[in-house]
Parts: structure tokens; sequence; C-alpha cells
């Protein structure tokens, strides 16, 4: 029979135990609770998800005590910015992600560790509210918990943008760090299918590398790299390339990516290189035109910098070419033309400068034409041309012989005037239009005179009415009409008519080529006493009275 100490032995170490299996229960108990957010007090987490909905940044869904993240007396107007400042202590990275939820609907998961538990945050949009969802992303089997409808729109968003990066006209395409292609849009797989022979068979992948020679070495950041590629001898046979030389032309882009990789771009350019072919083309005719031309050109930028001319300028204007591909402003230009003597030295020079290099304000009122005489003779017409972009071109036109060759006629029709103002009869001639072209000054006397310069403006209807109101009655006046409609023959024919004052004239009327005519009046009276009949020719003539100057006579 056991001893009394024993038994108070065996029963103390009972007792023991079981205080020990009530302390231990119910720490299992509260640990339990906490983990499931049940009672206490302080940040505790939930094993089931918690939602938060936001309308236009206000918070929809109620707090409750055991929330985390959010105080009981959080402003719900500014709970969705509380709330990202609160979990950035678990993902530095997660404001950025609540903004792109924000302004552009962009749906994220994220994962953070939370204690000793794996937290998962997922933000998406359902119509005008913004849901952010926290909860466990680990289960006891390993798997990871992610929340439904953010992952659901993940996959919408990522659909998305594949149908948007397919439906682009342009190839693109992510490698990886070791160059092979790792995923291309339909774009690009169109272009393989269309450079792949056809006795390649229809196997695609692994994907050819096209653009390696554009990225080895990468472009620059915001640069492209032009790049051409030959199509396969069927389609260049058929004719079927777009480009200009027979090719498929593209601008590739790359960017470089965290893991090495990179993500590219190509933008074909088939049409831009075709028009830039056009273009030079076209300059090359045009500077072949320009180099052909006798007209001197000069073109100033909107800056008033010489950036175009042609061979013509430089034999007009005598200046060298170094100088005019060194692109003189337009002032320059100029101070060397007055240098070399290649333009009129005007009375106040600087103001006529500055008023060409305000040609183009200028322009409103008309374009800068004038005509330039040069001290050695020469004649320049020089035509300033504005352009809508700032430009302005100059023409120098060499017209020296256009003036010498109207100074000649000038001279002589000088003279044949003053050979007709010699007659001693009057004389008009009248155009096939009946217009009064020249009238001596015999004419101008004896019918009071028409001027030179005004002789255009006179008709021969006109003419023949104050004709017929200075003179007596006469036929010859209506024949004179008839001679000019053609309703008389056209051949000269003579005739007489008194003036009112009774001098007697005697009228002449001839055809002239052209359809013009001619009308002379000579006086049949004489108008001065009557003199001595002039000796004969053969008088003047005689050796025994020999011709001596008048004006050596004098001396």
């Amino acid at each position: 029979m056991p001893d009394m100490t024993t038994v108070a032995m065996f029963g103390a170490v009972s007792l023991l135990s079981a205080a020990l299996a009530v302390v231990c229960t119910g720490y299992l108990l509260d640990r339990g609770r906490l983990r499931r957010g049940g009672g206490g007090s302080g940040p505790v987490f939930a094993d089931t998800p918690r939602h938060y909905e936001f309308r236009e940044g206000y918070l929809l869904t109620p707090i409750d005590g055991s929330d985390a993240f959010l105080s009981s007396d959080t402003d719900r107007s500014d709970a969705y910015d509380a709330l990202s400042c609160a979990l950035r202590g678990l993902v530095p990275d997660l404001p950025r992600h609540f903004a792109a939820l924000a302004d552009k609907g962009e749906t994220f998961v994220v994962t953070a560790r939370f204690g000793q538990d794996m937290l998962g945050v997922t933000g998406r949009r359902e119509g005008d509210r913004l849901i952010i969802t926290i909860g466990p992303t680990e289960t006891g089997d390993g798997r990871l918990i992610v929340d439904a409808a953010a992952f659901q729109s993940l996959r919408d968003e990522v659909e998305e943008l594949r149908t948007a990066v397919d439906a682009a006209r342009l190839p693109v395409w992510r490698q990886d760090g070791a160059g092979r292609i790792l995923w291309a849009n339909a774009p690009y797989h169109a272009l393989c299918d269309r450079l792949r022979a056809p006795e390649t068979g229809g196997n695609r992948w692994p994907l050819a590398r096209h653009f390696d020679a554009a990225l080895a070495p990468l472009p620059d950041p915001g640069t492209v790299r032009r790049l051409r590629l030959d199509l396969p001898a069927h389609e260049a046979q058929a004719g079927l390339a777009r480009g200009a030389d027979g090719g498929l032309w593209f601008e590739v882009a790359a960017e470089r990516r965290a893991d090495g990789g990179l993500l590219a771009s190509a933008m074909p350019v088939d049409r831009l290189v075709a028009a830039e072919a056009s273009l030079r083309d076209f300059v090359q005719t045009l500077s072949k035109t320009f180099a052909q031309m006798p007209i001197g050109l000069a073109v100033f930028d909107k800056r008033r910098e010489l950036m175009l001319f042609n061979p013509a300028l430089v034999s007009l204007s005598m200046l060298q070419p170094q100088f005019l591909s060194q692109r003189p402003s337009l002032k320059a230009f100029l101070d060397a033309l007055r240098d070399r003597q290649r333009m009129p030295e005007p009375k106040n020079y600087r103001g006529w400068r500055d008023q060409i290099a305000r040609l183009e304000q200028d322009a409103e009122a008309g374009t800068y034409q004038e005509l330039w005489t040069l001290p050695d003779g020469d004649s320049f017409r020089v035509i300033g041309r504005p352009h809508p972009d700032g430009a302005v071109a100059f023409m120098f036109e060499d017209i020296t012989s256009e003036m010498s060759l109207t100074r000649k006629f000038r001279g002589d029709l000088d003279l044949y005037r003053s050979a007709l103002d010699d007659l001693p009869f009057a004389l008009a001639v009248f155009s096939g239009e009946g217009r009064l072209v020249l009238a001596n000054s015999a004419h101008a006397s004896l019918w009071g005179g028409v001027p030179a310069a005004d002789a255009g403006d006179l008709s021969l209807t006109e003419a023949i009415r104050g004709w017929q109101a200075a003179c007596a009655p006469s036929g010859a006046w209506e024949d004179i009409r008839g001679f000019a409609d053609r309703s008389l023959e056209r051949r000269p024919w003579c005739d007489e008519v008194r003036t009112l004052a009774g001098l007697r004239l005697s009228v002449r009327v001839a055809p002239l080529s052209g359809g013009a005519m001619s009308v002379t009046f000579q006086p049949r009276d004489p108008l001065s006493p009557p003199q001595e009949p002039p000796a004969p020719l053969h008088a003047v003539c005689e050796p025994a009275a020999p011709f001596r100057s008048r004006r050596a006579s004098e001396v």
C-alpha cells in the first residue's frame, strides 16, 4: 500500500498536467481565433480574402475593427490613397499599380510577405468601381491562390492586348538574351510566311530572325534603323514587291529588357522609300534644269541664308563658288555684289539693303522687280519671289543685249520720226483696226495736232470727223471710210479738198502692209509769196562752183 507521500506526488503531477493542458488549449484556441479574425485587438489578418470597393476614390465597403490596413476612423473619400500608402510597406511599387488602375484601368496582381504569411494584392476595374482584394496566396499543399475575378480580368486584358498587337500593321516580336524569338505577333508570322521559300513547307517554329542585321548593334533609344529584305524569287518575278527597288523596307526599333532580352518592332516604309527616291529624282531633274538655265538663281531660306544657287549665278555675279557654298546671308551677298560692281550703287545703300531683307514682309504689296544698270554697261533684270515658308528666291537675268537692241530700236525710231517730221506734207498712218499709229509734225500743224504719245487713242472715224469739220463738203471723206472698211478697192488714189480757210489740199490714200493705210495732205496753194524757182541740179554740181561745207565756211 503506497504511502501518503507517493499519493500526494501523483496528485500534484496530475493537477500540473491538467493545468498545462488547459493553458495549452487556451493558447491554441486564441491563436486559431487570431488567425480567423475573431476577438482580440490590434492588426490581424483573415484566412478569407478582404475586398475594398471604391467609386471615384470613395470607399464603399464598411471598415471593421479587425482591419489590418485601414483604421475605423479613416476618411472614406481618402481611403484609396490611404490603402495605397498602408500597403506600400509590403510592396514599395504598389502605389504605381494603384495609380495605373485609377487612371487607365490596368489590372494588377502582386504578392508580398506579411509576417509568416504570403499575401496577394489584386486590383481590377468593374464598371465604375475599383476593387482591391487582399488575401492569402498559399495553401497547405503548396498551391497558390489568386482571386478568380482578378485572374479573369487579367486573362481578358491579355487577350485584348494580343488582339490589338495582332491587328497592328507592323511586325512586333520578343527575343531572349540568346537571340531566340520567344513571341511574335500575327504580322511577323505573315512576313515569315511571305519570305519563306515554297519548298521549305509550312513548319514555322522556331521563327526565322529576319531583322538581325538591324539589331547588331542595337539602335539607340528613340532611334530607328532602316533595313531592306529581299523577296523570294517567285514573288520578285511576279512583281509583287511594293518597294522602289523590288524589296521590302522597314525601320526597326528595339528596346533592351531587364532580363537581357529585347522587344522590337519593324515599321514598313516601302511608300516612304519610294517617295524619297522620287524626290531625289525630282531634285536631280531640277538641279540639271537650274544648271542649264541662263538666269542666275539664288534661294535664301527663312533665316536669309543662301541655300541654293546655280552655275549661271556664279558667271553673272562673278562671285567665287567657295563663297557661295559657305551659305552667306542676304546682306553679305549684296555686299559682295557691291564690291564686285555687279550692282548699281544706290544713293542710300543701307536703307535699300534693309528693304531687300524685308522683302517677305512687303510681299503683300507685290514682288520685287528692278532693272540694274551696272557701271560696265551691263544690264540685269532682278526679280524677287517670296515663298510661304519664309524663303525667298532671286533671279538675275542678263538683258544687256536686249537693252542694246531696245536702245538701237529707239534710236532708229527717233531717226525715222525725224525724217517723217521733215516731210513737207502732212502724213497720218492708221492700223488695220482703224487706230492712228503715227502722225508727223506737219499733220499736227495742219489739223491742230495730235501728240505722238496719244496717237493710239485716236480712231480713223474721229480723225475723219475732225478733217470733215475743218473742210468744205466733199466726197473724199466717204471714200476714205470705204477704203478703210474694204468696200472700195485697196489701191492708191488721190482727191482734192478745200479747207474752210480756202486752202486747197491734195489728199492721197495708199494701202500699207497688214491692212494699214496712209493718208497724206499736201497744200496746192502757196502759203507764202512766190520765190524764184530753184536752180537746176546740174547747175549746183558744175565744176566751176565746187561744193563747200557751210560749217567750214563759217569757221
